[in-house]
């Protein structure tokens, strides 16, 4: 088949474009099918994010139109009781506020931050609504703030005062049902974009199985056939075709191969030929083999067919002695024989044409010697053979390791080699010199060893090395060398000298090292064994050992140390709102200011967390310790700018002084923390020395803590119940446990006193689980005396609320195995606990709304009051506070707040239980007021529950 033929073969007509392509274009295409498909997902998913930016920013926008609404109403409220300026302007701000972020929801816009886009139609009528009763709204507002008194007298009656909150309570409804639709809406949206990422997936999915079909059929199995051919060509069968076509490289190797199979078999027909030339050939070949000077052999089926007299005599054998019984394997060492069958191997199966190698052989007697061998493969009589020439090598070999030993080892060893004469001057140097000192062999030469000096070891090393150099003749150790561009290394030395036979030097031998990565390594394990490495401060372990030697200097000198202990207020509360890589940040800042505001001599160093320790040295003034603490608390009062963003921090620092208040670093810094918690207690922001009573406090809490985990195993605490009354009938339906503390050795221990200490130990849960059960043990039998409404309010602390506190199985099951229902139990918790309220505390509480159990919000309006709370979390009762009721009397601002949040309770399906109620003034004005429960001194202080009153 001849050239032409070929090419015709392998350029037929296809069916289509694409198969007339090349692999390459087929692969272009396929790829630019890829990239079409990806650049539509990003459209499509970059068009569904920005429907969800729309979303979130009118939802936010929503928010803070919802949280105006309910500011207002507060600040109006608390306007009409008690006039001022500041107030006034600042409804009439928070008015504007209001109106910005309605007329955005209108028509779209920017406001508060957020570009928004107008609502959708199906929002407008509920907008309007919204308008309208706002518009009603502000005019009663107006009204209010036009009648406003001087000397903070109230601005509004009982009646304007009712029509105030009911109009605010309008207001905040319709806000909350037009924020209800637009979240309505934005889940919708979602669900919108999830189905649109089904679609783009399940189309993705198809264009891909058509990508890994045309694959298949244009590329893999064509070359499944070309393989199968390539086999069959393989085992010699010269005669078979390919018949695969098309315009690729796979048909063009196609055509190739049908080509080069006929050349095979047209020369096969040549062998024939040639085979008689060998045999003529053979003849000429031994004679030349019996006189050449080197040995000559030929193995068949591993013995020797041929071996000239040279070969024999090589390894002690007569040449017919050797033919008829010595194997290829007689001659190799055990350890080379399977090396030796595998060259053979190769030669004859054709993956070697010659061989060339060096390896030890045996002769007759057993002796070793080296030989070289020069090989290949021939046929005889049909049969694949090796031939080859064999050299004794012996006594060669042993020259050449004699005189490669000392080069094998100059030249590559890892260590730098420079030979000197006795003036400094380089005589030679070895490659490892080259890599280390950038100077190569050719300029080094000649030159003296000064160009190596660094200049860091002064005048005294060298007359100390050179003393021993010429004293001993040897020298080693560590030192500074400057490499060829400039560049300092360590470098480990060790210097021997060679001496002529009068005794004079001749030379200077140098080997040598680079060190200089092991020396920053050290270096680097140091730093980050005692520094910081978030703030690069002084971390625990170098402030532990920098304070135990400034304790000894102070000894030395008779000078005072002070050692401050600082710590962040509501670090973790960053943390926790704005994340982990925001409070690095905020640390790093701190350490930075904290540099700025002690003297050049002090250290401040970084124990954990949010935790600094600052060492003050050789005090001359105490009073410089006082000024330093007033530089930190303003240095960290100051904004920090995080993430674009002003956050404010401060810090609470506690100062103690050796030797005056401990004499050791432990209790320098106990002492330290103790102080920085007064500083804490105290309101935070401050400092605080340390004083003797802060150690005594701090042991009595920890014998507390140690007597609380023995008390409840002991059965040292008892419920006491106080009555709840219920204002429109007089009868007492509920009463509110209270834990007691029968101490052996104080007495009855008040309640604010071992709670703390609880919550930090986290004996709360057990606390208040053993609270629940006995309760609600109370609780079955009160409801068969007093009948099945009546309720028992339990208090729990938001540490219960927590992993691994309140576990609300464990509860349901105790009231199943009592056989009490969920509605005999009210559970109380503290607003704080809704303004963190996790998924825990939402699951629990869900958990407690599903098996009937009520829940009660305790001491209502004096921590952070949020209407949307109340409805979120579906509280059934709020408790006013005592600090409300305790000064209620007629037209007084308590009675008018206490109104205030009875009406909004009301409004939200919420009753209101009054806490402190101590004489029937106040009873009768919060009865009048539509307060539904009362407790107190007047009905009953707690009691045990064998003393507890059916009645009042």
């Amino acid at each position: 088949m001849n050239h032409e033929s070929v090419k015709q073969l392998s350029f037929s007509d296809a069916p289509d474009s694409f198969f007339r392509s090349s692999i390459s274009r087929k692969t272009g295409w396929i790829f630019v099918l890829v990239l079409m498909v990806a650049t539509a997902n990003i459209v499509v998913v970059k068009h569904m994010l920005s429907d969800l930016n729309d979303v979130a920013a009118t939802l936010n926008v929503s928010g803070k139109l919802r949280m105006l609404s309910q500011k207002i109403a507060f600040e109006t409220l608390n306007l009409s009781l008690s006039p001022r300026q500041s107030g006034k302007q600042a409804v009439s701000d928070d008015i504007r506020d209001f109106e910005a972020a309605l007329m955005a929801l209108r028509q779209g816009g920017s406001v508060f931050g957020y570009n928004i886009p107008q609502l959708d139609i199906q929002h407008q009528s509920r907008l309007h609504k919204v308008r309208g009763e706002w518009v009603a709204y502000r005019g009663a507002i107006e009204d209010m703030l036009a009648k406003l008194a001087p000397f903070g007298q109230p601005a509004a009656g009982q009646s304007e005062f009712a029509g105030l909150a009911r109009d605010a309570a309008i207001v905040l409804a319709s806000t909350e049902n037009l924020i209800s639709f637009i979240v309505t809406e934005t889940q919708k949206v979602q669900q919108r974009g999830l189905l649109k990422l089904y679609a783009l997936l399940v189309l993705d999915i198809l264009i891909l199985a058509a990508i890994f079909v045309a694959i298949r059929r244009n590329i893999v199995r064509p070359l499944q056939d070309l393989s199968a051919y390539c086999g069959a060509l393989a085992v010699g069968n010269y005669q078979v075709r390919s018949r695969f076509q098309s315009f690729d490289e796979i048909g063009q190797l196609s055509a190739a191969f049908n080509h080069s199979a006929q050349r095979i078999g047209d020369l096969l027909d040549h062998v024939e030929q040639e085979r008689q030339s060998l045999v003529r050939a053979e003849t000429m070949f031994r004679q030349l083999a019996e006189n050449s000077g080197v040995g000559v052999y030929i193995v068949k089926d591993e013995h020797f067919h041929f071996a000239n007299a040279k070969m024999a005599a090589m390894f002690g054998y007569e040449p017919t002695e050797m033919m008829a019984s010595v194997g290829i394997f007689d001659i190799v060492t055990s350890d080379d024989r399977q090396v030796v069958r595998e060259s053979i191997r190769s030669r004859l199966d054709g993956e070697l044409r010659e061989v060339h190698y060096e390896r030890q052989a045996c002769r007759k007697d057993g002796s070793q010697f080296e030989v070289e061998v020069f090989g290949s493969k021939m046929q005889i009589d049909g049969h694949d053979v090796t031939i080859g020439v064999m050299l004794d090598i012996s006594r060669r070999k042993e020259t050449e390791r004699e005189g490669q030993l000392a080069a094998l080892v100059y030249q590559n060893t890892s260590e730098a080699m420079m030979v000197t004469d006795a003036h400094g001057t380089i005589v030679t140097v070895n490659p490892a010199f080259t890599e280390i000192t950038g100077y190569p062999a050719m300029e080094a030469i000649g030159l003296n060893i000064k160009i190596l000096s660094s200049g860091k070891q002064d005048q005294a090393f060298y007359q100390t090395m050179w003393h021993a150099i010429n004293t001993t003749g040897k020298w080693q150790g560590e030192l500074w060398n400057r490499r060829k561009n400039g560049e300092l290394y360590a470098e480990r030395l060790v210097i021997n000298t060679s001496f002529n036979e009068d005794g004079t030097v001749y030379r200077r031998i140098a080997l040598f090292s680079d060190v200089t990565d092991q020396k920053q390594n050290e270096s680097l394990i140091w730093e980050q064994a005692n520094f910081d490495f978030l703030t690069g401060l002084p971390n625990r372990m170098m402030f532990h050992n920098r304070l135990k030697q400034e304790i000894q200097k102070s000894q030395r000198v008779a000078l005072p140390l002070a050692l401050i202990f600082l710590d962040l207020d509501n670090f973790k509360g960053v943390n926790d709102t704005l994340g982990h890589v925001i409070g690095d940040e905020l640390l790093k800042q701190t350490a930075q200011r904290l540099r700025s505001c002690v003297r050049g001599s002090d250290m401040v160093a970084r124990l954990g967390g949010d935790e600094f320790t600052l060492i003050l040295a050789e005090l001359s003034e105490i009073s410089v310790v006082e000024n330093i603490a007033r530089k930190i608390l303003q240095a960290l009062a100051e904004p920090y700018l995080l993430a674009g963003e002003e956050l404010y921090v401060s810090a609470s620092i506690g100062i103690t002084f050796y030797p005056e208040d401990a004499g050791t670093p432990e209790e320098l810094l106990k002492n330290a923390d103790q102080a920085m918690y007064a500083a804490k207690d105290s309101g935070r922001n401050r400092f605080s020395y340390f004083v003797r009573s802060m150690q005594e406090v701090a042991q009595s809490r920890c014998r507390l803590a140690r007597d609380l985990r023995l008390a409840l195993a002991s059965a040292q605490f008892c419920l006491h119940y106080q009555p709840i009354v219920n204002l429109a009938t007089g009868a007492i339906d509920k009463a509110e446990a209270l834990i007691r503390w029968q101490h052996p050795e104080r007495g009855m221990v008040n309640p604010a006193e071992f709670i703390p200490v609880a919550e930090e130990t986290g004996m709360i849960n057990a606390l208040g689980d053993w609270v629940f059960r006995t309760a609600a043990q109370q609780a079955v039998q009160w409801r068969t005396l007093l009948g099945t409404q009546f309720q028992v309010s339990i208090n729990t602390s938001a540490v219960q609320f927590r992993r691994d506190g309140i576990r609300p199985d464990d509860w349901l099951a105790w009231l199943q195995e009592l056989g009490l229902a969920g509605d005999g139990i009210v559970i109380e918790i503290t607003e704080g606990l809704l303004l963190d309220a996790g998924s825990v505390v939402t699951d629990t509480l869900l958990a407690f709304r599903e098996a009937g159990i009520a829940v009660s919000i305790d001491d209502f309006g004096t921590g952070y009051s949020s209407l949307s709370y109340l409805k979120k979390f579906n509280i059934d009762y709020l408790k006013i506070d005592q600090s409300f009721v305790r000064n209620l009397v007629p037209e007084s601002s308590d009675l008018a707040l206490c109104e205030a949040m009875i009406v909004m309770a009301h409004k939200l399906g919420i009753k209101v239980i009054a806490e402190g109620v101590e004489s029937a003034q106040q009873r009768d004005l919060l009865r009048a007021a539509g307060c539904d429960y009362a407790q107190g001194y007047l009905f009953s202080r707690p009691v045990v529950a064998v003393d507890f009153p059916v009645s009042v």
